[in-house]
Order: structure tokens, then C-alpha cells, then sequence
């Protein structure tokens, strides 16, 4: 009865889990359709403002006199300016989305392995036990007396050493 009850549980974390990376994957797959949006619309923005500067530079060199062409080149620059600002207002949405979900993409990944490392480690290792095996291991002792010192098995002792990279 008991074993029924704890897979039922176990399926049940499982179905909620399964269910939560579902809601997350969407959230950041329409993040990033979004993002993927806004860089189109920056492309295509560009894309104008590249053809209007060469329409703008073909008009000048056929229709203008000489003595005119500071003036114009004013004139351009006054242009490409107007021209250069949603674009320069869609560079700076893109960087501070990006920001965002980075961070919110850190923030998960901790949360993540946090949850990770407290469900795989044993009840033993949460206290000061992975710091006496690191400690006892870099005194020399080998991982079968640690264990018999510590009264833990020894593949608790491998973990240890495993999470701390001394293995």
C-alpha cells in the first residue's frame, strides 16, 4: 500500500514537472518569436534606410550644382538622423529584453540545479559531512576508510568527492 502511494506521488511530481517545463518552454519560445519579430522589423527598417540613402545619393549627384552639395549633405545627414532614431529605439528594446531574459534564464538555471542538488544529494551529505570528506580525503584517506569514519556508505563518499570536482 504504502509502495502504490509513493509512486502515486512520484507520478503525480513527475506530471507536475512535465507540466511546468511545458508552460516555461512556451514563455520563452514566445520571448523569443518576439525578439526574432523585433530583429526582422530592425532588419527591414535598415534595409529602407540603406535603399532611401542610396535613392538620396543618386538624386543628389544627377539634380544638384556643385555649389549646392554642403547644403544637401546637411540636408542627408538631417535625414539619416530622423531615419536613425526608431532604429537606435528598436536596438535599445532588443537589448533590454535580451537582459531580460537572461536573466531571467540565470534565475531558473540556479533555481534548477539548487532543486537538483538537493534532491540527488543524501540526507547524510547536508550537514558538514561533504566538507570532513573533502577534508579527510585531501589528508590522504582513502574513500573506504572515510566511510567507515563517517558511518556512510561509500558511494556517498564518491558523490561527495564527485560534486567537489576532487574526483
Amino acid at each position: 500500500m504504502n509502495t502504490e502511494l509513493i509512486l502515486v506521488a512520484f507520478g503525480l511530481i513527475l506530471f507536475i514537472v512535465m507540466v511546468y517545463s511545458y508552460m516555461r518552454d512556451s514563455e520563452n519560445s514566445r520571448q523569443i518569436r518576439f525578439l526574432a519579430n523585433t530583429m526582422d522589423n530592425f532588419n527591414k527598417q535598415l534595409f529602407a534606410l540603406e535603399r532611401k540613402t542610396e535613392k538620396l545619393e543618386i538624386s543628389l549627384k544627377e539634380h544638384t550644382p556643385r555649389t549646392d552639395i554642403a547644403a544637401l549633405e546637411q540636408k542627408v545627414q538631417r535625414e539619416l538622423s530622423s531615419m536613425a532614431e526608431p532604429i537606435a529605439f528598436s536596438l535599445t528594446e532588443i537589448e533590454s529584453a535580451i537582459a531580460h531574459f537572461k536573466k531571467q534564464m540565470e534565475s531558473r538555471i540556479e533555481h534548477v540545479e539548487d532543486g537538483i542538488k538537493s534532491m540527488s544529494m543524501p540526507k547524510s551529505m547536508m550537514g558538514m559531512d561533504e566538507q570532513k570528506i573533502v577534508s579527510l580525503y585531501k589528508q590522504g584517506m582513502d574513500k573506504e576508510a572515510i566511510a567507515k569514519e563517517l558511518a556512510i556508505s561509500k558511494s556517498e563518499v564518491e558523490f561527495a568527492l564527485k560534486i567537489a570536482k576532487m574526483q
